[in-house]
C-alpha cells in the first residue's frame, strides 16, 4: 500500500510532467506561427478553414475517370492511368533548345511578380478597361466583285440550309433531349437532359436570322430548371455549353429570361468551387450540393482545361449581373495555377491537385485536356480590354515555350517545311498532333494582332496549312482525330517506309504520318482557325478551304435526318457513328456561316468567342 508522502510526491511529479508537456506544446505552436513559410501565407482562405482534407496527401483516385474528362477530349485514359499509377512526377528543363527530364521542378510560380497573389477587385477591372489594337484586317482587304459576293452568299445559304436540316431532325426526333442520334433517329442525354443542342444552337440561330426557331427553343428553355441534376454533371461542359450559350443568346437577343436562367445555373455551380484551393471539382451534383451535408466529389485531381476554362463565362456573368463574386471565383483559380510550380515558364501540366494547388505530373498538351486553358488566357485579356496584365504575361510565356519546344518540321516530301504541333509526356517530345490542337492557329492570330507579335501570325498561317493538309490528305477530305508524324531528321525503317508509301499513295494515311485515329466527331477547330485567319488577313483562300471542308461534310456526314460523325475518315468503307454533338450547331456550322458572311457580322473587334463558339461582347472603357 502506498504511503501518504509517496502519494503526494507522485501527484507532484505528475503535475510537473503535465506542465512541462503543455509548455512544450505552447512553445512548438509559437515557433510554427512565427516561422511559417511565406508561401503558406499566400494560400487562399479556404486552405486555412478546411480541415477535412490533408494537405500532405494528393488524392490520385481515378475511379470513374472517364466521367471526369471532357467528353470532347480523346486522350487515351490508359495513358493517364499509367501516369498516375506509376506516380510519375518527372520534371522538364531546357537543354540545348530542347526539353528533357530531371528530378526537380523549378518554382516559376512567383516569377518575381507578386501581383497575382493580391486580390483583384472587379470594379477596378472595369475601370481599367482600355481599347486594344484592332484584330480584323482593314475593310479594303475584304473588297469583292458582284460575282464574288454572289458566290459567297450562295455558300453561306448552303451552310444555313445545312443547319436547318440538322435542326429539323433534332426537333422531330430528339426535342428536349441533349443530342440527336441521326441514324437511329433516337436521342441521348449526356448533359443532364436540359436540352444541350437547343441551348448551344441559340446564338447560331439568332445570327442566321432564324427567329422562329429561336423563339420555339426559348419557349422550351423557359421551363427548364437549371438548378438541379439527377447525376454528377461536368462543371466544364455545363459552363461552356449551357452557361456560355445562355449568356451569348441574352446579349444578342435581349431576352431577360435567358439572363435569369444563366444566373440560376451559374449560382447553382458555385459550391463546386469550394475545394481547399478554390480550383473547382471536375464534376458536381447540383441537388446534393445544396441538400446533402458534407457532400464532396470523390476525386481531388483537377484537369487543366476544365479548371481554367471558366473565366469568360463567369466574368461575363459578373458583368451582366453586377455580382462580383462570380469573377472572384475564377480569378482565384487563375492565381493558384499561376503560382503553382512549373518546370518551364508557360508550361502548365495537365493535372493539378485541388487540395494543394500544385501540379501532379508534367504532361504538356495544347490539345485535349490543355487546349482551352491557353485559349482563355488571351481571350480573357481581350475581353477585359487588357485590364489585368497577368493574362498577357501568362499567355506570352506559354506561346514562347510552345514555339520553342513543341513545334517540329515533319517528313512530307511535297511539303518539306510543313510544321506540326506535338506534345510532351513522360520526359520526351511526343510527335502526335490532335484535331483539337487546330484551334491554335486562330488563337495565335488574334494574339498576334492584340499584342503586336507578328511572328505568331506567321506561325499561325503555317500551322493552319498543316491542319488543312490533314483534311486534304484523306479519302474523305476530312481530318482525323489524331495522327502521329515523322519528325524531320528521324530515321525511318526501309521496310516500314515501303508499306507506308502504299498507304500514303492511296490516301489511307496522310504523307509523313505513320499512325492515326480516324474518328471525326464533327469537330470545328480547323474551320475556326480558317475563319479567324480570313478575318485577320482578308485572304479569300481561307474561304475556299472552308468550302472544301463543308462539301466533304455534306458528302460523308449527312444523313436523312441530320449529320453524323465518322468512325473513319479514310479507307474503302466509310462508316458513320450515329452521333451529332451539340457543338456541331454551336461551333462548326456557326464558324462556316461567319466565314461566308460580311466581316462586320460578329466582328472580332467587338466580340470574343468562348471555347464553344458563343460570342460575348467585349468590355469597353467607361462601361456602366
Amino acid at each position: 500500500m502506498m504511503s501518504h508522502n509517496n502519494q503526494f510526491s507522485w501527484r507532484l511529479n505528475t503535475r510537473l510532467r503535465i506542465t512541462i508537456f503543455l509548455l512544450s506544446i505552447f512553445l512548438l505552436l509559437t515557433y510554427q506561427i512565427f516561422t511559417v513559410d511565406n508561401d503558406d501565407l499566400d494560400k487562399p482562405e479556404q486552405w486555412w478553414s478546411n480541415t477535412s482534407n490533408s494537405l500532405e496527401s494528393i488524392d490520385t483516385d481515378i475511379t470513374n475517370f472517364t466521367e471526369l474528362t471532357d467528353v470532347t477530349d480523346t486522350t487515351d485514359t490508359n495513358d493517364i492511368t499509367d501516369t498516375i499509377n506509376n506516380n510519375y512526377i518527372g520534371k522538364i528543363v531546357e537543354i540545348n533548345n530542347d526539353i528533357t527530364e530531371t528530378g526537380k521542378a523549378v518554382d516559376t510560380g512567383d516569377l518575381n511578380n507578386t501581383q497575382s497573389t493580391n486580390k483583384i477587385d472587379f470594379l477596378d477591372v472595369i475601370n481599367k478597361v482600355s481599347y486594344l489594337p484592332k484584330i480584323q484586317s482593314d475593310p479594303i482587304n475584304f473588297f469583292e466583285t458582284p460575282e464574288e459576293k454572289a458566290l459567297r452568299e450562295s455558300r453561306r445559304e448552303s451552310v444555313k440550309q445545312g443547319f436547318l436540316h440538322a435542326w429539323n431532325g433534332y426537333v422531330n426526333y430528339a426535342w428536349g433531349s441533349d443530342e440527336l442520334l441521326p441514324i437511329t433517329n433516337s436521342s441521348s442525354n449526356n448533359f443532364n437532359g436540359w436540352g444541350a443542342t437547343m441551348v448551344d444552337a441559340l446564338d447560331t440561330m439568332w445570327i442566321m436570322d432564324l427567329k422562329d426557331e429561336f423563339k420555339s427553343a426559348t419557349n422550351y428553355i423557359a421551363n427548364v430548371d437549371f438548378t438541379w441534376s439527377k447525376n454528377d454533371i461536368s462543371i466544364f461542359e455545363t459552363t461552356i455549353r449551357y452557361l456560355g450559350g445562355l449568356l451569348s443568346a441574352y446579349e444578342l437577343s435581349g431576352d431577360e429570361m435567358l439572363l435569369q436562367k444563366a444566373k440560376d445555373l451559374g449560382e447553382a455551380m458555385i459550391p463546386a468551387f469550394n475545394s481547399p484551393t478554390g480550383i473547382p471539382y471536375n464534376t458536381w451534383n447540383l441537388t446534393k450540393g445544396l441538400t446533402a451535408n458534407g457532400y464532396q466529389p470523390y476525386s481531388s485531381m483537377g484537369i487543366l482545361s476544365q479548371a481554367g476554362t471558366l473565366l469568360l463565362e463567369y466574368t461575363k456573368l459578373a458583368q451582366l449581373t453586377g455580382i462580383s463574386s462570380y469573377f472572384d471565383k475564377v480569378q482565384l483559380v487563375t492565381d493558384v495555377l499561376d503560382k503553382a510550380k512549373k518546370s518551364i515558364p508557360g508550361f502548365y501540366p495537365l493535372f493539378v491537385s485541388q487540395t494543394s494547388g500544385q501540379f501532379i505530373n508534367d504532361d504538356i498538351n495544347f490539345g485535349g485536356m490543355g487546349d482551352s486553358f491557353y485559349e482563355y488566357l488571351i481571350k480573357e485579356y481581350i475581353y477585359i480590354g487588357g485590364a489585368i496584365d497577368q493574362y498577357r504575361r501568362m499567355y506570352e510565356e506559354s506561346i514562347d515555350s510552345m514555339s520553342k519546344y513543341l513545334i517540329k518540321k515533319g517528313q512530307v516530301k511535297v511539303y518539306p517545311d510543313l510544321l506540326f504541333l506535338g506534345s510532351y509526356s513522360h520526359g520526351s517530345f511526343v510527335a502526335r498532333m490532335e484535331h483539337l490542337a487546330c484551334f491554335v492557329p486562330g488563337m495565335l492570330a488574334i494574339g498576334s494582332k492584340t499584342l503586336d507579335r507578328p511572328k505568331d501570325l506567321e506561325l499561325a498561317i503555317e500551322l493552319a496549312e498543316t491542319c488543312f493538309w490533314a483534311y486534304n490528305s484523306t479519302t474523305t477530305g476530312i481530318g482525323p482525330e489524331t495522327f502521329s508524324f515523322f519528325v524531320k531528321g528521324e530515321p525511318i525503317d526501309k521496310n516500314k517506309l515501303k508499306l507506308l508509301t502504299t498507304q500514303w499513295n492511296n490516301k489511307l494515311l496522310p504523307y509523313g504520318v505513320y499512325q492515326m485515329n480516324g474518328n471525326y466527331l464533327l469537330r470545328p477547330e480547323t474551320i475556326e482557325s480558317l475563319f479567324i485567319l480570313y478575318r485577320v488577313t482578308g485572304d479569300k483562300s481561307y474561304q475556299e478551304k472552308g468550302w472544301e471542308i463543308w462539301q466533304a461534310i455534306e458528302t460523308w456526314c449527312k444523313t436523312q435526318t441530320a449529320y453524323s460523325g465518322l468512325r473513319n475518315v479514310a479507307g474503302p468503307n466509310i462508316v458513320q457513328n450515329d452521333n451529332m454533338e451539340s457543338f456541331f450547331f454551336a461551333e462548326t456550322l456557326k464558324y462556316l456561316y461567319l466565314l461566308f458572311s460580311e466581316p462586320d457580322v460578329i466582328s472580332l473587334d467587338n466580340y470574343v468567342f468562348n471555347t464553344e463558339s458563343h460570342p460575348f461582347l467585349r468590355m469597353l472603357p467607361n462601361y456602366n
